[in-house]
């Protein structure tokens, strides 16, 4: 990664600030938030409700989101969740997004100047883990209301920073090793490409998956335990795959967090080899392909299923770091909306750690493809296409 010492703010071009305080005032006489119109001619702005969620509070705060690392598309819709969902809240003044790069040192600095800075509420999402508790914990003390989310950074909830939103990753492994397991009839080899190393969200995945193997002792893992370190970037995926299919004659079963790549990547048919089965998290260049090949070849080898890639996991954390700052309350569910219209409610009032679904299994016709969209974008994001078109063509 490079060291580009970058802050986006309002979503706007990279410029290398922190000041956002003054950029932004309270909400416009039609519900929508000065800031949040800035961002994309307010693209990403919700609908103003008429009353405001709960999770709100009434004092005026600022928001930041602290990213690890930005660049990919899982990360442009998850900001334009947090954009989204943020933009509910008349009383929020401010948004800030920081860039990590990948960098840890780039990514602890970024924390410690949004706390500088005196940002109200500050969600993080710390790919480095527990090296980043130390900044997270400083802002935390300097009373800033924290949210790390997704990957855990040990330290103590009310002692080390406000609350921490995560996932039943577990689940998500269990739930992929159960489909291919019974995809390869038992039998069969198995490869596992993660994020970054030592990350809890792909440590706890593994965990699930061995859960789900362990009846099958006929399913060999291949590859890194306990994952092969990719850091979520599609071009390390690509070596990684690259490296797996030089060393591996057979390769029957892919699992991966940001899975998309296994297919864009071409390693596969650069090989000569065909697609394994995937699961993973959904994304609809796997529908599209599916249905592609299928078309062709009725007899088509290639299936998949996935979870949703919970570019949504963002919204839970926006609204435990909102409610801390401003005097809110977590107590409404957070019910997500897929591209068909199907309804999610992924956790209940008070909740902090999410459940994911289920999107797509080809094995049971259920499958996702919308043409509007490209490879990368997700299908259940609670996003409009034109937002998740907008994210990725980097108008953030």
């Amino acid at each position: 990664m490079t060291s580009r010492s970058r802050m986006r703010i309002l979503g706007g071009a990279a410029v290398a600030a922190l000041a956002v305080a003054g950029l932004a005032s309270s909400a416009s006489a039609a519900g929508v938030p000065e800031w949040c119109k800035k961002i994309a001619n307010g693209l990403y702005c919700a609908e103003p409700e008429p009353t405001p969620p709960h999770f709100c509070g009434t004092k005026q705060i600022s928001v930041a989101l602290a990213d690890g690392f930005a660049d990919n598309g899982w990360r442009q819709q998850t900001t334009a969740a947090g954009i989204n969902e943020a933009s509910r809240c008349p009383n929020i003044t401010s948004w800030t997004h920081t860039d990590g790069q990948g960098n840890t040192q780039k990514s602890i600095s970024d924390i410690e100047g949004l706390a500088a800075r005196g940002i109200n509420a500050i969600v993080v999402f710390p790919d480095a883990g527990p090296a980043m508790l130390p900044a997270i914990r400083d802002a935390f003390k300097q009373g800033s209301a924290v949210v790390p989310y997704r990957a855990r950074v040990g330290g103590k909830e009310g002692k080390d920073y406000t609350a921490f939103v995560g996932t039943d990753f577990r689940n998500d492994g269990v739930v992929w090793g159960e489909w291919l397991a019974q995809a390869m009839h038992g039998k069969g080899t198995v490869a596992y490409l993660g994020g970054p190393a030592g990350t809890s969200e792909s440590t706890e995945k593994y965990d699930g998956l061995m859960q789900a193997f362990k009846p099958y002792p006929d399913i060999k893992w291949i590859g890194m335990k306990p994952f092969e370190v990719t850091n979520w970037d599609p071009s390390v995926m690509a070596k990684v795959i690259g490296a797996l299919i030089a060393k591996y004659p057979r390769i029957d079963g892919m699992v991966a967090d940001l899975s998309v790549p296994i297919l864009t990547s071409g390693a596969f048919p650069r090989a000569n080899r065909p697609l394994p089965l995937v699961a993973g998290e959904d994304a609809n260049g796997f529908g599209c392909t599916w249905q592609k090949m299928h078309k062709e070849d009725p007899n088509a080898t290639f299936q998949f299923m996935t979870t949703s890639a919970e570019q949504w996991n963002i919204r839970l954390a926006i609204q435990w770091a909102v409610a801390a700052a401003a005097g809110g309350k977590v107590d409404q569910p957070l019910v997500i909306t897929d591209t068909k219209g199907g309804k999610h409610v992924v956790a209940n009032p008070g909740d902090k750690i999410v459940r994911n679904f289920v999107m797509d299994d080809s094995l049971k016709g259920v499958v996702f493809c919308d043409p509007r969209l490209p490879e990368s974008a997700g299908n259940g994001t609670s996003l409009t296409i034109e937002q998740v078109l907008g994210a990725l063509k980097g108008g953030l």
